[in-house]
C-alpha cells in the first residue's frame, strides 16, 4: 500500500476549554497556532518555559503551524503596514517553529483582505513582499509555506485555484497552498481542483459546519475528499481545525469533554481513511 496522508489536530487555540494535554498522542501529527502558543513577541526566556510546557503535553509530533499573525496590530496588507514589526515577528516565529519540528506553516487568506477604499494594486505589492519574507525564513529552515484561500471575496485570492495562481506569482519553491474544506464549500468550489496541480497542495483542513468531523452530515464529502487525496498520492496532513461540541451530553450543553471528543473524532477519521485506502 502507498503511503497514506496523515491525520492532524490543531491544538491550543482555547486552552481553557480545549486543554492540549487531553488530546493524546495517537494522532499522526499536531498543528500549533503561532500567535496563541509561540508568541514571537515574548522573550526567549518566556519561550523556553512555553516550549517546555508544550513538550509536557505529550502531543503527536508538531509538524504544522497556523494562526500565524494575530493581535498586536499585525497585518500584511492595507494602510500603515509595519514592516519592522512583521520582519521581527516572522524571523522569531520561524526560528521557534523550527525548534518544535514544524515543517509546514499555514498562512491564512484573511491576512490578505483589501480594506475598503485601499488600492488593490498596492495590496498585491504588499502581499508579495510579505510572502517573500515568509519564503526567506521558510527556506532558511527547510520549511514550506501553505497559503490558505479563505473564501472572503475581499481577499486577494479567495479561491483555491486563485491561491495557486498567487503562489506562482511569488515563484518561490517553498510557497504552496492549503485546501480548507469549509472554504471550498462556501464558494462552491469543486474538490477536484485539488487534483489539477497536486504538487501545490501542502496541507488540508477539515471540519463540520459547527463541530468536529463525524458530528454532522459530511461523511460522503469526507470520503470524496479522502479519495482525491489518495489518488494524487498526497502524504501530508489532514487537520481537524474546527469548533468542538459534546456528543454524549444529551443536549445539556455541559462543559466540553475535549479528551473524549478528540479520541472519538480520531477513531472516526482513522476508520474512514482505512476504508478509502482499502479500495485500491
Amino acid at each position: 500500500m502507498s503511503e497514506q496522508f496523515k491525520l492532524c489536530i490543531l491544538f491550543g487555540d482555547k486552552g481553557d476549554i480545549r486543554p492540549p494535554a487531553q488530546i493524546g498522542n495517537d494522532w499522526d501529527m499536531s498543528e500549533v497556532p503561532v500567535a496563541l502558543q509561540v508568541q514571537p513577541f515574548e522573550s526567549d526566556a518566556n519561550w523556553a518555559a512555553k516550549k517546555a510546557e508544550i513538550a509536557s503535553w505529550g502531543l503527536a509530533p508538531i509538524k504544522v503551524a497556523s494562526h500565524f499573525i494575530q493581535f498586536w496590530g499585525l497585518k500584511a496588507v492595507g494602510p500603515n503596514v509595519d514592516w519592522e514589526q512583521l520582519e521581527f515577528w516572522t524571523r522569531r516565529a520561524f526560528r521557534r517553529l523550527a525548534e518544535l519540528g514544524v515543517e509546514t506553516v499555514g498562512i491564512y487568506g484573511g491576512f490578505f483582505a483589501v480594506p475598503a477604499g485601499f488600492s488593490r494594486e498596492v495590496a498585491m505589492t504588499q502581499a508579495l513582499r510579505f510572502c517573500h519574507l515568509l519564503a526567506d525564513h521558510a527556506e532558511a529552515h527547510g520549511m514550506i509555506v501553505a497559503l490558505e484561500p479563505q473564501s472572503d471575496l475581499a481577499n486577494l485570492w479567495p479561491r483555491y485555484r486563485e491561491g495557486i495562481a498567487f503562489a506562482k506569482l511569488v515563484n518561490r519553491p517553498s510557497v504552496k497552498v492549503m485546501a480548507d474544506l469549509n472554504y471550498f464549500l462556501k464558494l462552491n468550489q469543486p474538490l477536484e481542483d485539488i487534483a489539477i496541480e497536486p504538487e501545490f497542495c501542502a496541507h488540508v483542513h477539515i471540519a463540520e459546519g459547527a463541530g468536529q468531523p463525524g458530528t454532522g452530515d459530511r461523511h460522503e464529502l469526507y470520503e470524496r475528499l479522502f479519495r482525491i487525496l489518495r489518488d494524487i498520492h498526497y502524504t501530508k496532513g489532514v487537520s481537524c481545525a474546527c469548533a468542538w461540541v459534546n456528543t454524549d451530553d444529551g443536549g445539556s450543553g455541559g462543559p466540553l469533554n475535549f479528551g473524549r471528543e478528540t479520541r472519538k473524532t480520531l477513531a472516526y477519521l482513522q476508520a474512514l481513511r482505512a476504508k478509502v485506502y482499502a479500495e485500491v
